[in-house]
């Protein structure tokens, strides 16, 4: 019989999404078959920023967890985060909190920049780039 490791990592990708999620892709949705119906919106009043001149979409006004638990969930990997990251393994990018990359200088940092203040509320100055 074969020991088995005490820790075992979920990937969060697999949970459903919040509703807050959901909301913000039926806004993605309604725009594109109103667009395609012919109505004029505004991208940016149905779940569209606008970043460094492109529209991108928004998939949530929320972070992915509480501060307190996505600072407890971090890595000290040594060599750009790859495939034995436990930040990776976990399904998260890394952190501030992860303690070589500080989730910027690696593989598995976020491509995206944050428009969630450090107490949890949504920062309105980045949809003004």
């Amino acid at each position: 019989m074969q020991a088995q490791p005490i820790v075992s990592y979920k990937n969060l990708f697999n949970l459903p999404p919040t509703s807050a999620t959901a909301h913000q892709h039926f806004n993605l949705v309604y725009y594109h078959v109103q667009t395609w119906l012919g109505h004029d919106l505004e991208p940016q009043e149905w779940g569209w920023i606008m970043h460094h001149g492109f529209l991108e979409p928004t998939t949530t006004m929320l972070p992915p967890a509480p501060n307190d638990l996505l600072n407890t969930i971090f890595c000290n990997c040594k060599n750009g985060c790859g495939s034995r990251c436990g930040c990776r393994k976990s399904g998260l990018p890394c952190s501030l909190a992860c303690g070589q990359c500080n989730g910027q200088a690696c593989l598995n940092a976020s491509p995206y920049q944050s428009d969630i203040n450090e107490d949890g509320t949504f920062d309105p100055e980045i949809l003004e780039d």
